[in-house]
């Protein structure tokens, strides 16, 4: 029974699992760190572009971009794990990765700039 799964999980490195996981992870903590600073220059409040930009529209304008770049990681994986038996219980929890840690990720950029300004 172990060497079964032990072979069904070096099947599924074989399959490039790992660097895909890696890689959607890599979206993810991109995405998520776009998002903080977007929502750190709406919460801020302060020129960018040498003054020229109000914070409002510059840090609006990541906000939408990280979100779309969410959305299509997001639907990415969820397209991936379809393919899988079990794919209702890991999209459920795909999504719920993503809210958790998307918000928490945006609350520790937030509680570091504060610390270190």
């Amino acid at each position: 029974m172990n060497a079964k799964i032990l072979v069904q999980f070096h099947d599924f490195l074989d399959k490039g699992f790992s660097k895909a996981v890696f890689d959607h992870l890599r979206n993810f903590l991109m995405c998520s760190f776009l998002l903080a600073i977007g929502t750190t220059e709406l919460k801020e409040h302060t020129n960018t572009l040498f003054g020229l930009l109000p914070s409002t529209y510059s840090g609006l304008g990541v906000i939408i971009i990280s979100l779309i770049l969410f959305i299509l990681n997001l639907y990415d994986g969820i397209r991936k794990i379809s393919k899988s038996e079990y794919h209702l219980i890991f999209t459920i929890s795909l999504v719920s990765f993503y809210l958790f840690f998307s918000i928490r990720v945006v609350e520790m950029a937030w509680s570091f700039r504060t610390t270190f300004i």
